[in-house]
């Protein structure tokens, strides 16, 4: 068992995180294991259950950055809400002191330093970019996490669009079930903009 987990954690891409869901076998070895691989400095222990492979420094491995653990707990269809959002996005300079992230369906516990907002589940379904969440709560939020105009915004979204970062479509889905208003009517403001060139 040991042969095996190590094998895994050697395929793993180098940044990248790694959970005894992800290695096949009962998960008590498994977890064990990975727990002893942490204390030799192989893996960072980012929370229980949950490790993480980084480069090694001096210190040991280097962590994983804040908000890569927070969307990894978070799990799929979540993304950046309020000031953390417009600050991924480039659309502000103001640094969080907690970073916000919106998660689809029931939120877990979040890590220390982070708050989790519920949204529907449908960002789940959708399969939803963490930067396509990103698009859709500076929307929800519009203007007040924001220190940009429309130009800017539009042009930051065609960025993420070009990049293939950014869905227009999948958002637009989104859109549609959004419950705040405002959000819609922003969408319907800044979408002519974003696909005009």
């Amino acid at each position: 068992m040991a042969s095996s987990v190590r094998t895994r954690v050697a395929r793993r891409p180098m940044r990248s995180f790694l959970s005894a869901a992800d290695v096949p076998g009962p998960r008590r070895a498994v977890e064990s294991e990975l727990s002893r691989l942490a204390a030799v400095g192989e893996l960072a222990r980012v929370r229980k259950g949950l490790y993480w492979k980084g480069p090694k420094t001096q210190l040991g491995v280097a962590p994983p950055r804040p908000l890569a653990v927070a969307l990894r707990v978070a799990g799929p269809g979540s993304g950046p809400a309020g000031f953390t959002a417009a600050a991924v996005l480039g659309l502000t300079t103001q640094v969080p002191a907690t970073l916000e992230v919106a998660v689809p369906g029931k939120a877990p516990v979040p890590p220390p330093g982070v708050r989790f907002t519920q949204r529907d589940i449908s960002r789940r379904d959708l399969k939803l970019t963490s930067d396509e969440v990103a698009v859709l709560e500076v929307l929800r939020d519009w203007p007040a996490t924001v220190e940009v105009d429309w130009a800017m915004l539009a042009s930051s979204v065609r960025a993420l669009v070009e990049r293939h970062a950014v869905r227009i479509d999948r958002v637009g889905r989104e859109v549609q079930v959004e419950h705040r208003r405002s959000a819609r009517a922003a969408w319907d403001r800044l979408y002519p903009l974003v696909v005009s060139s």
